[in-house]
């Protein structure tokens, strides 16, 4: 399991409640920590098909 550390930073709450709403979760904390997930899964994704060779620019299109 990931590290936890506690931060205090500013955020958009609108983003949060949506992100909650998206990820069908209870809590703010579970909405980021779902969204940055979410954002290195697809970070990753993108560098893999990168290395396969394939086109990069597709993936790109699906998540704009």
């Amino acid at each position: 399991m990931s590290r936890m550390v506690k931060k205090t930073i500013l955020l958009d709450q609108d983003y949060i409640d949506r992100a909650r709403t998206i990820f069908s979760v209870t809590t703010d904390r579970e909405a980021v920590n779902k969204a940055l997930e979410l954002a290195i899964t697809d970070d990753e994704i993108i560098k893999a098909q990168e290395r396969a060779g394939g086109k990069g620019e597709l993936i790109d299109e699906v998540f704009e």
